[in-house]
């Protein structure tokens, strides 16, 4: 009956946020859910069937998963709500993306829903910057049981050639607290961020980083797995050659993908949900034709059904990111997607 009432609740709630300022709905609902999570404990075991959430746990690149249905970078952007997200039963949890200094992104208004459940923004990295969002993961990890990716950009006045030292930067700050890291060269909401798989700054990048993780992995007696996010419009040509220089220089795998961009409602930004579906599955297929079999493969984008995980997984994918069916369908999907 409880589990019931709950489901009830959570449909009333979704209406109303609808019917919200898409970003003011976002950071409402977040903040409704960590309330719930800090005061209101018992009702997400209630809810939660974990035995159930925990039946198909595995081992990947050293990491222990309960499931493999994540949470993408992009919802949690400070730092503050993984340990109430995860609570909800999801495998793992990535937050970010962090920059070495704060960001305040680009004007408002920056996101819009659109038709068949997708959404279009051009956030541009807004975020408290890394410093301070490893205090606020510090915060709140006590409470959080899953892996936590840690997702790290550039901030947008850096120039594309010392790109690679935000990186290292947000390495640094990071490392100690995350189960993995994500490289995020390819939001489409930061200008020339995606030129940085050009062939004169890709193997620099990626090399600066290879090099770094060798130099933090003696520090703290550990090996965090580092992850390259794709974009789903990147050309033949630059995809062979990033594929090649990532997997030369022992990173562990790649996300597939980021949004892809296009216009919609008098705004130019990066589009998710079901109308990026076929574009981010095309690229899994063109990753997987193209990697090492050891590689770990993270599909993320269009997901929002079983079916569309069985289809991820028949095509490479060792795990999965959701992030804008769960803004539709909220925590009611997670038990959709591993029933």
């Amino acid at each position: 009956m409880l589990r019931f009432i709950l489901r009830l609740f959570i449909s009333i709630i979704l209406l109303i946020y609808r019917r919200l300022p898409p970003e003011f709905s976002k950071k409402s609902s977040l903040k409704l859910l960590k309330f719930s999570f800090d005061y209101l404990n018992s009702l997400f075991s209630t809810y939660a069937d974990k035995e159930r959430l925990e039946d198909d746990k595995f081992q990947l690149n050293g990491l222990s998963f309960k499931n493999n249905i994540g949470i993408a970078a992009g919802l949690d952007k400070e730092g503050k709500y993984f340990s109430a997200l995860g609570s909800l039963g999801f495998g793992f949890i990535e937050v970010g993306t962090f920059t070495p200094e704060a960001q305040e992104g680009n004007k408002r208004p920056r996101i819009r829903r659109l038709k068949d459940q997708s959404i279009i923004n051009r956030l541009g990295f807004n975020n408290p910057g890394i410093i301070e969002g490893i205090k606020n993961i510090k915060k709140n990890i006590h409470n959080f049981d899953g892996v936590l990716g840690v997702s790290i950009g550039k901030n947008k006045n850096t120039e594309l050639k010392n790109a690679y030292e935000d990186y290292i930067f947000c390495m640094n700050q990071s490392y100690e607290v995350a189960d993995y890291l994500a490289i995020n060269i390819s939001s489409p909401n930061t200008e020339g961020l995606r030129d940085l798989t050009a062939n004169e700054f890709i193997e620099r990048l990626i090399c600066e980083i290879s090099s770094e993780k060798k130099k933090l992995e003696a520090k703290f007696n550990k090996s965090v797995p580092i992850f390259v996010k794709i974009s789903p419009d990147e050309n033949d040509s630059s995809l062979l050659n990033l594929i090649r220089v990532c997997e030369e220089q022992g990173i562990n795998g790649f996300i597939i993908s980021n949004t892809y961009k296009g216009e919609a409602l008098g705004m130019s930004g990066g589009i998710s949900g079901k109308m990026l579906k076929e574009k981010s599955l095309n690229m899994l297929k063109k990753v997987n034709s193209l990697r090492n079999k050891n590689t770990t493969l993270i599909s993320s984008g269009g997901i929002s059904s079983k079916t569309d995980v069985q289809e991820r997984i028949k095509h490479g994918a060792d795990l999965i990111q959701i992030y804008t069916s769960f803004i539709y369908k909220g925590p009611l999907i997670i038990e959709e997607l591993l029933n």
